[in-house]
């Protein structure tokens, strides 16, 4: 007896059902990943958006800072020059004191250095900048005598705001206490 084999009967519909139901779970899971993902890229604009903003804003007054010490140094000229022209004709020409004057220079990497290149020593030396400006400087109080230097760290960021170095001292010759202010000069390309 031939035994010839019986069709499989196959239920489309339960295939049918199958597949909509795995397609369904499918869309699901990418459905979800989707939204994580979306989720993610959010956070990410926003935080790169609070950055740039604060980027911007540390920029800005950078800007304004050193327009302030411009201001002040075209002002310091323009005394100078009226108290030139204000003296007579072959007036006697007064030397002045030896006084304290400052130099700031980039030395290495973040360091720089502070020379008194004036024929005074300053006293009680403090240096200072912008809380924004990390500053890693020696202790203040120290002496610092015509000729010699005071070394110190300075490292800016894109959110420093005030790029400004402040050096205060007393002078003896006056009695009083000084300050020199000067933008911290930048590293060199190299």
């Amino acid at each position: 007896m031939l035994l010839t084999p019986a069709p499989l009967a196959i239920d489309w519909q339960e295939v049918s059902d199958q597949a909509t139901v795995l397609g369904v779970f499918v869309a699901l899971i990418v459905g979800l990943a989707t939204t994580v993902v979306m989720i993610r890229q959010e956070k990410v604009t926003r935080r790169g958006q609070q950055l740039q903003s604060e980027y911007s804003t540390a920029a800005a007054e950078r800007a304004e800072s050193a327009a302030r010490l411009t201001e002040e140094y075209t002002r310091r000229v323009v005394e100078a020059l009226e108290t030139m022209a204000a003296r007579p004709a072959g007036a006697e020409v007064v030397i002045a004191a030896p006084r304290v004057r400052w130099s700031l220079e980039h030395h290495d990497g973040d360091k720089y250095l502070l020379k008194n290149i004036g024929e005074a020593a300053a006293y009680s030396v403090r240096i200072s900048a912008d809380e924004s400006l990390h500053l890693m400087k020696p202790s203040d109080g120290l002496n610092v005598d015509a000729g010699d230097a005071l070394g110190f760290i300075a490292v800016p960021s894109m959110a420093t705001r005030d790029l400004t170095i402040t050096v205060e001292w007393f002078d003896l010759s006056s009695g009083q206490k000084r300050t020199w202010m000067y933008p911290l000069p930048p590293n060199p390309r190299k």
